[in-house]
């Protein structure tokens, strides 16, 4: 599964360059593309899992709740990454 890595922007009180939020930016693309591929697999999982009741045993449902977990905090960096860039962006529309 992916490892999302925080863009590599610096705090908003230092310099914020176009160059650098562009790379950012791409970045963060590449690794959704990823993530939502990873998504695709896992709902179809446990799409099957839920048409086979019987087979979810106590290391199924370990399991299921181990890729929730993973998957709550995949969407919170995600949105902390768009927060920084978001924000950058702003700092480079006042610079303008």
């Amino acid at each position: 599964m992916s490892e999302s890595q925080p863009p590599s922007n610096t705090d908003l009180d230092q310099e914020v360059t176009l160059e650098q939020w562009s790379s950012d930016l791409l970045a963060l693309c590449d690794d959704f593309s990823q993530f939502s591929q990873e998504c695709a697999f896992l709902f179809d999982a446990l799409a099957a899992v839920a048409q086979e009741p019987e087979c979810i045993t106590e290391d199924t449902s370990e399991g299921i709740r181990h890729v929730n977990f993973w998957l709550k905090y995949q969407v919170i960096a995600y949105r902390e990454k768009i927060n920084r860039l978001h924000s950058g962006w702003g700092i480079l529309k006042r610079k303008q």
